[in-house]
């Protein structure tokens, strides 16, 4: 039987030639066609690379090879009026470590040998090795590029000593750099106040420099009063410069490798001359002493503070370069608090310097100033007694005479029918209560209020009584004064009821002495009631003084016309009983008026302890007598 024949149907199962060819056409096109998007996403790439993103990527270049380093401007110099330097700048020497010249092989190698310098130079040196591995090594992480402080404030026979080691080791440079100085140590401390370095992280102008040095900036009194940096075409700079910056060019690990690319100078701050006069504050801090009080002198035509006296007080110089820690925590915990400016933060009871304002809500209300009104030593208030300054009483007596002896019992029973309100009136509008709106830190004291009364105390208590009126008619109870405040009533019945606002700028200059600005006097307020209201008030004030039996006779100098008023406030309990003594005067002289106010935390009374003071200072201010 013949073979059966299946070539046909093996020829049936594979594909023809043609079929097999369209298929490989069909692999290569789709080959070739990934290929092709594959290159032209190449293409689009290096596209933006190379003409998109070329910008962006040549500044992340540059940015890591050359950085920006800020550099502050030297802060201005503060004079008194008449010209004295207070506070300035002083050159002194810094020994500083330039890391790209220091650097060895290995990292930790490099650390060592700053560290053995540090050591070995302040062994010549005579100090204490600053240096520990530990900041060498933050150094080296966070700010390769700059130098690294190591002496400060080296006296010459350090710095040459200092100089003697440096010359045989590279990267070690003696540089010269400012430091803040107060070349007058004790004078008015609390109201030049201090610098420190202001906080990099919270400046507005820290992102646009790659190595931040901050500015020297004042922390309390007229160093920060004044800084302002003229930041608009309406304000002149004031202590602060302005700041410049340099260009170094860094190597991939962020050390230095050119240090002098590019700068831009900065500009120093402007000159401020204040109110304050040299002879006037030093001799206001001669007369308090040591003991716990303040002084305040003012310009009454024009709000200028002429002096400005805290006791205790320090020696500012200890806080330049730096303020060492333990001197700092000694003031702090010093019991007559010597940080503390008494002129503008002191808050005391006023006692009866307040009577001169109370006498005039007096007049205001319809009180006829000829009344006679008998003290018998005291005064009644419901089952209460208060006692007058003199125990057996001083008769009858009418309004000026009771601003004379300050009797007690004539104020009270005179603000008998009168509202609270009235006689707060009239001390709001001398500017209690209120910041008088002086340049440096001050509190705002105490105006009378009932809802003063409620903060303070809780329960019935807080019900305004006809006992609480008749406390703040002497200047006692629900109200509380600063020294400013209490010159400022003095200045009011000096101008015939109007108080400017008292301020400690007088003019600011440029470097070269050129007048930028000039202080323009600004009222600060008027007191209600007639001009023959205040003229009656003056008038007794005037015989506080001149009259032979006046509570503050002993103020009374020849050749000046001296208006004033005692005041006495006792606080604590009665066996331990604290005395705060006042005295505010007004003084003219040649055509000026000044206005004033001292105040002891502890005396015996105003008349004894403040007037004889007062005197003393004006005829030796104003007449020069010794």
């Amino acid at each position: 039987m013949a073979p059966k024949n299946n070539k046909k149907e093996r020829n049936s199962s594979q594909p023809s030639p043609a079929a097999e060819k369209l298929g490989v056409s069909t692999r290569i096109f789709f080959l070739a066609a990934v290929m092709g998007v594959l290159f032209i996403a190449i293409i689009v790439r290096l596209y933006q690379e190379q003409f998109l993103s070329s910008e962006e990527r040549q500044e992340r270049i540059t940015t890591q090879s050359i950085k920006r380093i800020r550099l502050p401007g030297r802060r201005g110099n503060i004079h008194t009026s008449d010209g004295v330097l207070i506070a300035g700048n002083t050159g002194t020497r810094q020994l500083l470590f330039f890391p790209e010249e220091m650097r060895k092989r290995k990292y930790q190698e490099t650390v060592e040998h700053m560290l053995n310098t540090a050591r070995y130079i302040s062994h010549a040196v005579g100090r204490p090795n600053p240096l520990t591995k530990r900041r060498i090594s933050r150094h080296l992480y966070t700010q390769p590029a700059m130098p690294l402080t190591v002496l400060e404030d080296l006296t010459p026979l350090e710095a040459a000593r200092a100089m003697e080691c440096a010359n045989t080791i590279d990267g070690v440079e003696l540089v010269g750099a400012d430091v803040r100085s107060y070349p007058q140590g004790d004078f008015a401390p609390q109201l030049i106040g201090y610098t420190g370095n202001a906080s990099a992280a919270a400046s507005p102008d820290r992102k646009e420099f790659n190595l931040y040095v901050p500015d020297v900036v004042g922390k309390q009194g007229a160093e920060r009063a004044f800084d302002y940096p003229g930041e608009n075409e309406t304000t002149v700079r004031g202590l602060l410069g302005e700041p410049g910056y340099a260009l170094i060019r860094v190597n991939n690990v962020g050390h230095a490798i050119n240090r002098h690319i590019g700068r831009d100078e900065p500009r120093h701050g402007n000159h401020i001359f204040l109110t304050i006069d040299y002879r006037a504050q030093r001799l206001a801090q001669k007369l308090l002493g040591s003991r716990r009080g303040a002084f305040v002198v003012l310009d009454a035509s024009n709000g200028a503070i002429i002096a400005a006296a805290s006791s205790p007080g320090y020696d500012l110089r200890r806080f330049s370069p730096f303020i060492p820690e333990d001197f700092y925590r000694e003031l702090l915990n010093d019991p007559g608090r010597p940080l503390l400016n008494r002129v503008t933060q002191g808050v005391y009871t006023p006692g009866s310097i307040m009577k001169v304002l109370v006498a005039l809500a007096m007049l205001n209300n319809g009180h006829d100033p000829q009344k006679l009104i008998n003290c018998p030593g005291y005064a009644a208030v419901g089952n209460a007694k208060i006692r007058c300054a003199s125990r057996y009483g001083h008769g009858e007596l009418d309004l000026s005479d009771a601003i004379k002896y300050s009797c007690n019992t004539y104020m009270i029973q005179g603000t008998r029918n009168m509202k609270m309100e009235e006689i707060a009136k009239v001390m709001a509008s001398a500017g209690i209560g209120r910041p008088t709106g002086v340049e440096i830190e001050e509190r705002s004291g105490l105006l009378p209020s009932r809802a003063a009364k409620a903060r303070r105390y809780r329960g019935w208590e807080k019900q305004w009584t006809a006992f609480d009126t008749a406390l703040i008619s002497i200047g006692q109870g629900m109200v509380m004064v600063t020294p400013l405040q209490a010159a400022n009533i003095a200045a009011a019945f000096a101008n015939g009821g109007i108080w400017y606002k008292p301020h400690l700028l007088d003019r600011v200059t440029d470097q070269l002495g050129r007048e930028l600005m000039k202080h323009t006097p600004v009222q600060g307020g008027r007191l209600p009631g007639s001009p023959a209201h205040i003229e009656e008030i003056r008038r007794a004030m005037f015989k506080v003084v001149n009259s032979p039996d006046g509570s503050g006779r002993r103020v009374r100098r020849k050749g000046l016309e001296i208006c004033g008023k005692t005041g006495s406030a006792e606080s604590g309990p009665r066996e331990n009983r604290i005395v705060t003594t006042w005295f505010i005067a007004c003084v003219k002289y040649k055509n000026k008026t000044y206005a004033s106010a001292l105040v002891y935390e502890e005396g015996r009374s105003g008349g004894s302890d403040c007037a004889p003071l007062t005197g003393a200072f004006f005829e030796r201010f104003l007449l020069k007598k010794e």
